[in-house]
């Protein structure tokens, strides 16, 4: 609710300069009756000739100069007024958005519904992700029956996609697909962090036995949770990866359809968003658009930083009606 959120702090950092407003409507008021034909021609023709020699509604259709003076004070007297409904952000916000990456590394991630399987397009998403994120830092937690910080937060992309390429099923200790460790280890590395950070989620399914865990979550913490979800309805063959990550065989079997109903029902509980990952960049401009503007919104809330005065967007209508002045005649008679 970007918007009702703006609606709601709006406010004038100089609310001083308003006081120009009620000067202006007054000197409007007072000129508008100056310039009008009766006043201008009373005392020279009689009252009862002068009604009917006045053109009706001549004055209204014109613009004259007093109009735009009284415009011009009111629209100087709100910039003047330093309007505000957003804090300050620096060039450098996106930079302090940190990420945690938990990526599922159970056997069904080897399925090959998705070409060449769904760890690997993990993997080349998390790439795309980071190379959208230049300089920001970005943490890496995998997790299948347990949960494990491959990496720190760090800004150092190369760093993550060293221990990337080496991320395969077979090195988790124990089997299993328990999100809930990983939603805690997330939340533990992100405890300490002074900006509100992201957890992302990418797997193939959850159970909802962590909805609560995951709403519990949502209620205590102003980190955000996506889900970056991966498969098809139909499923596919799941292959089978050595030590050094080389394909060798196909496990008996198909993997299962992946849980889109089951990472919903935890991202409604949990206000998470849930984005099905996509052949090209659409998906992971997606998510990077969520990281930041969670941070940003969630940064404008903080009384620490200073409110952004807005009234320079005012500058440009107030130029125009002082250049309407440059014609020659237009001044405001004061005597």
């Amino acid at each position: 609710m970007p918007d009702l959120l703006a609606l709601e702090q709006f406010h004038f950092l100089r609310p001083f300069w308003l006081a120009v407003i009620p000067v202006a409507i007054w000197l409007h008021l007072r000129l508008r009756v100056r310039y009008s034909a009766a006043r201008q021609w009373k005392g020279t023709i009689a009252p009862h000739l002068l009604t009917a020699l006045t053109l009706a509604g001549k004055d209204t259709k014109s613009l004259r100069p007093y109009q735009l003076m009284s415009a011009a004070l009111i629209i100087a007297s709100l910039a003047l007024a330093g309007p505000a409904w957003k804090r300050t952000i620096t060039p450098f916000t996106q930079d302090r958005a940190p990420l945690i990456i938990a990526l599922k590394l159970t056997p069904s991630m080897l399925a090959t519904d998705q070409l060449p399987t769904r760890l690997e397009r993990a993997k080349q998403k998390i790439r795309d992700l980071l190379s959208q994120r230049k300089g920001a830092r970005t943490a890496l937690i995998s997790y299948a029956g347990s949960a494990h910080a491959v990496l720190p937060l760090t800004d150092d992309a190369e760093l993550v996609e060293l221990y990337l390429a080496s991320l395969i099923p077979s090195l988790m200790p124990k089997e299993g697909d328990d999100a809930g460790k990983a939603l805690e280890l997330a939340a533990r590395m992100l405890a300490d962090e002074e900006a509100p950070g992201t957890i992302l989620f990418m797997n193939d399914g959850i159970d909802r036995t962590y909805i609560t865990s995951f709403a519990e979550h949502h209620q205590a913490s102003e980190d955000q949770i996506l889900f970056l979800a991966y498969g098809n309805e139909a499923g596919g063959p799941i292959k089978q990866e050595d030590a050094g990550g080389m394909t060798f065989g196909l496990v008996d079997g198909d993997a299962p359809g992946f849980d889109i109903e089951g990472i919903n029902a935890v991202a409604n509980a949990s206000g998470a968003s849930v984005v099905r990952a996509t052949p090209d960049l659409s998906d992971i401009n997606r998510l990077s658009a969520q990281i930041t503007s969670h941070l940003v919104n969630t940064i404008q809330q903080d009384e620490k930083l200073q409110w952004q005065d807005s009234g320079y967007l005012l500058v440009w209508p107030l130029a125009f009606l002082i250049l309407l002045w440059s014609r020659r005649g237009w001044s405001v008679q004061w005597g």
